[in-house]
């Protein structure tokens, strides 16, 4: 199992406060410029400051954003090699792209959600959306072990922050998904929710590709690779036993602040 990035671009309109002119009140945010990297199996952690791009790669390696140019590859564990790309997609390219959706579990930056369904009738509708096999013995089992019990009949407007996050994680493995995509995943998490979250990162690491970006450095250790992103573009890519070894220290931590000291010459040409 792979997943390689080729030449991702993504560009945002920003608002320009102050302009008179209706033509020039829009600038444009480059969020991920030429990004190109790949990876295999395991723990990749994705980190940068804050505006690097983190949340648009992992957005659009989800498929929930299309890039603007460039393209992603991945390969499933049955072989399959689908492409994500800015195109009009065929009918044979259209089944590709559900079945890799079905195969990624995504964990969003943590936000209230709006929605009166039940903790529980939400975990029952993604399983049957994916086809899980015995969709209600395994939201019984996902609620267990995620302690979600006590809020099986709460509403997910009603959740308190951290159930939902717990809530999340619980719903993006539903499917026992190949590829774990996960952005900022302690933040806003309980003790329980962090214990669980570690467990999970650490069980069977090499039968699916993990994906996360993160600005805690502990979690950050648990990475088998890492990859730095800045203004949009990949500056280091590596296995992090190698990376930190170049730092006394040897963590990710001290790696990470090393290479902030020259973040401000690495500036990429737009």
């Amino acid at each position: 199992m792979w997943i390689d990035w080729s030449h991702v671009r993504k560009l945002y309109k920003k608002h320009v406060a102050g302009s008179g002119n209706k033509r020039k009140n829009f600038d444009q945010h480059v969020a991920l410029l030429d990004f190109s990297a790949a990876i295999r199996s395991g723990i990749t952690v994705v980190l940068g400051p804050k505006g690097a791009g983190k949340t648009s790669l992992l957005k659009i390696t989800a498929t929930m954003m299309i890039p603007d140019d460039g393209r992603i590859t991945y390969q499933t564990s049955d072989g399959r090699q689908i492409v994500w790309a800015q195109k009009r997609l065929t009918s044979n390219e259209k089944s590709d792209l559900a079945y890799l959706r079905e195969q990624i579990g995504y964990v969003p930056p943590l936000q209230k959600m709006n929605h009166r369904i039940t903790s529980e009738e939400a975990l029952l509708y993604i399983a049957q959306l994916r086809k899980v096999s015995n969709p209600r013995k395994r939201c019984a089992e996902m609620i267990a072990k995620w302690g979600l019990a006590g809020y099986r009949k709460t509403p997910l407007k009603e959740l308190p922050l951290a159930v939902l996050k717990r809530h999340l994680l619980a719903q993006s493995l539903l499917s026992s998904p190949e590829i774990w995509i996960l952005d900022e995943p302690t933040d806003g998490l309980d003790d329980l929710g962090r214990f669980q979250l570690i467990n999970e990162l650490k069980k069977e690491t090499n039968e699916r590709i993990i994906l996360l970006a993160t600005e805690d450095m502990e979690l950050a250790e648990l990475a088998d690779e890492l990859i730095l992103l800045e203004f949009g573009s990949c500056r280091r890519i590596g296995k992090k036993k190698y990376l930190t070894a170049s730092v006394s220290e040897g963590t990710v931590a001290a790696w990470y602040q090393a290479m902030q000291v020259f973040a401000h010459l690495y500036h990429p040409v737009i």
